[in-house]
């Protein structure tokens, strides 16, 4: 296959790993025209019908196709260097996507999606129970599916738990629909000492990386959430904003406002144009700081349990969130 067929064969996978149902020829390519690429319908049944052969999209009855394990494995893999900034990219359109309404509680947020064996859930339940008590996650809701229990575009395998918590772009969606635009500036390591930020030990920037910087970070064994969480000495996952300097006292407002429903996870709101834990600033600008929303599982993981982290997974209705006391009781 050329490389123009096999590109245009990613940018549909790519629309169907975006969805949360099946999808037919018609609505991938109004969803590809959104995007900027011309396909017709008759292209996009023809390199459907290669990738049914191939094993990376199955039919869904009349519903049309969606993507398979394997097709979500070639889309991970696949031109690598294209996906530089892709990070952003995903980040922005699902910030537009969301629907969620402060005052009434509803709506659609963004969740990162997190999975780990069943078997390790009960302890990994009293690790994640001391994080969202010490005030390092992004709010207070998360979910809990179990094997084979459906949750938005995502199913957990046999023996695995997934783990739905809130991303720390939901609160850039929230300002959005405020009318205070924010801009990410990038995700770090946040030195902490008793329960104080200090400064950032680590960045990277989100328009430079393929995956969200947390996950790197877990990965990479270079959080310490739990000791944060039990001394108040430590260093956790949080992310950098930028807003016009006009919005700093709208942000302040907006912040307590998040706190009271359950979404809390502003830390600071800097001056305009003056450094925020040494972060530099133009004039006219105004930091943010905002914890991360894997901070829960990068405790997990610290504490020897494995687990895969999706960061930007998906949309998902705020209201089937449950509080932590609940669900991790």
């Amino acid at each position: 296959m050329d490389e123009r067929s096999r590109r245009k064969i990613l940018d549909v996978l790519r629309v169907l790993s975006e969805s949360e149902k099946p999808l037919g020829g018609t609505r991938i390519a109004h969803a590809l025209a959104l995007a900027g690429k011309d396909m017709s319908q008759r292209t996009i049944r023809y390199y459907l019908s290669l990738t049914d052969t191939e094993g990376l999209t199955e039919q869904v009855g009349r519903r049309g196709r969606r993507l398979t394990e394997m097709g979500s494995r070639e889309l991970e893999t696949a031109y690598v260097a294209d996906k530089v900034g892709f990070v952003a990219a995903r980040a922005e359109a699902l910030i537009f996507g969301m629907d969620y309404k402060l005052r009434q509680g509803r709506g659609r947020v963004v969740v990162n999606m997190s999975t780990l064996d069943r078997a390790d859930l009960p302890r990994a339940k009293e690790v994640m129970r001391r994080v969202f008590q010490a005030g390092y996650s992004l709010g207070e809701r998360l979910l809990i599916g179990e094997p084979g229990q459906r949750m938005g575009n995502f199913t957990p395998q046999p023996n695995e738990v997934v783990v739905a918590t809130v991303c720390s772009v939901s609160v850039n969606g929230v300002a959005l629909a405020e009318g205070m635009p924010m801009t990410n500036r990038f995700g770090g390591l946040l030195l902490v000492s008793e329960h104080r930020p200090v400064r950032f030990t680590q960045i990277i920037n989100y328009d430079g990386t393929t995956l969200d910087p947390l996950e790197i970070f877990i990965k990479g064994q270079m959080t310490s959430v739990q000791r944060a969480a039990e001394t108040g000495e430590g260093v956790i996952g949080a992310s950098f904003r930028e807003i016009p300097a006009p919005a700093a006292e709208k942000a302040r407002r907006l912040a307590a406002r998040l706190e009271r429903s359950g979404l809390g996870g502003i830390l600071l709101v800097g001056r305009p144009g003056q450094p925020l834990l040494e972060v530099p600033l133009p004039p006219g600008r105004v930091g943010m700081v905002v914890r991360g929303g894997l901070n829960p599982l990068a405790a997990v993981e610290e504490a020897g349990i494995a687990t895969s982290n999706r960061a930007f997974g998906q949309l998902f209705p705020f209201e089937q969130l449950r509080s932590y006391r609940e669900v991790l009781k």
